[in-house]
């Protein structure tokens, strides 16, 4: 064979390789690029979901101190117009601050109560809301450590 055929052999083979390892490249890459757009689809939704279920703890916490508060409001209308009439029945001032004193004090002792209560209430709302995302935060931390060099 002379020389001229077996350079042009040669080129040809690595021209034939070089085509080989370009598609075989190429392919990978797609392949990795759809698997990535299928994995950040996946992550998004996740997010999506969370951030829903998040919302709905707090749309339900919500409603359950309106309807705790709602509860309490009616109650203290209640001792409100109860006080009204002991006080209007009464026959002596002294009789009358006594009423008033034991009005005032239980009436304190019952906001502060409450108070505490809608506190609480407000608290494990934030933790049942928080708690999706804080999920999804802590996937997102493994998942970029998992990237790291």
């Amino acid at each position: 064979m002379s020389a001229t055929k077996k350079k042009t052999a040669a080129a040809a083979e690595q021209f034939e390789d070089f085509a080989e390892q370009a598609t075989t490249s190429m392919k990978d890459g797609f392949e990795k690029m759809s698997k990535g757009m299928t994995d950040v689809s996946e992550f998004s939704k996740e997010n999506f979901d969370a951030v829903m279920e998040s919302a709905t703890h707090y749309a339900k916490g919500v409603e359950e101190i309106a309807a705790d508060n709602a509860a309490y409001a009616k109650a203290s209308v209640e001792k409100t117009v109860e006080q009204f009439k002991a006080v209007s029945s009464v026959k002596t001032p002294q009789e009358f601050i006594q009423a008033q004193t034991d009005f005032v004090r239980t009436a304190f002792e019952s906001n502060l109560a409450q108070m505490q209560k809608v506190a609480d209430a407000w608290t494990a709302t934030a933790k049942s809301a928080s708690e999706p995302l804080n999920k999804r935060y802590t996937e997102v931390v493994e998942k970029a450590q998992s990237y790291r060099f």
